[in-house]
């Protein structure tokens, strides 16, 4: 797969364009509102900077099990806390549940990144044979700033979110300031 970012620098405010160019209802509707307002903007009618990044790469970082957790001990995922548990682990809380199969282990640390409320839409895991990898959800420089930290954790070992790329931008330009 890959990425491009679409950037859309207007003097409208977020209200006004979002009156005029309505992404809401999503799919095709939504699909002609962007191209609608694209063609005011290379027709001359409305003014805009389009900044377009081709190729843009996702940060990413890994979480590996290599052995069973100790209760309590931590790490932190872009600010937050995860937290091994004995048992009785509440993901939406940054808990996750040890386990001595490091698979098991590894996918309930996905489950507990993906379950916090301030990391979604931040960053997204995906456990695979004991290891996690934690992505940013947006693609390009900006991932490279989240930060992933081995506190305390035993058994586990945490590389920090790296890799994201902005791509080849391109930028086109309609009488803006």
């Amino acid at each position: 797969m890959s990425l491009q970012v679409l950037t859309i620098d207007t003097l409208q405010t977020a209200n006004s364009f979002k009156s005029e160019c309505d992404l809401a209802p999503l799919g095709l509707p939504a699909l002609n509102n962007l191209i609608n307002y694209l063609c005011g903007v290379s027709g001359g009618n409305k003014p805009a900077k389009l900044t377009i990044n081709v190729g843009a790469v996702k940060a990413s970082g890994l979480i590996t099990s290599t052995g069973i957790a100790v209760n309590n001990q931590t790490m932190t995922c872009a600010g937050q806390t995860i937290t091994a548990k004995t048992s009785g682990a509440v993901a939406a809380d940054g808990e996750f549940d040890i386990s001595a199969t490091v698979a098991t282990q590894a996918a309930n640390i996905a489950a507990a990144i993906n379950a916090v409320a301030v990391l979604q839409g931040v960053v997204s895991a995906v456990a695979v044979l004991g290891v996690v990898t934690v992505s940013a959800v947006v693609p390009g420089l900006i991932g490279n700033g989240l930060v992933m930290v081995d506190v305390d954790l035993a058994n586990v070992t945490v590389s920090d979110i790296t890799g994201g790329l902005n791509g080849t931008e391109y930028t086109i330009v309609n009488q803006i300031s």
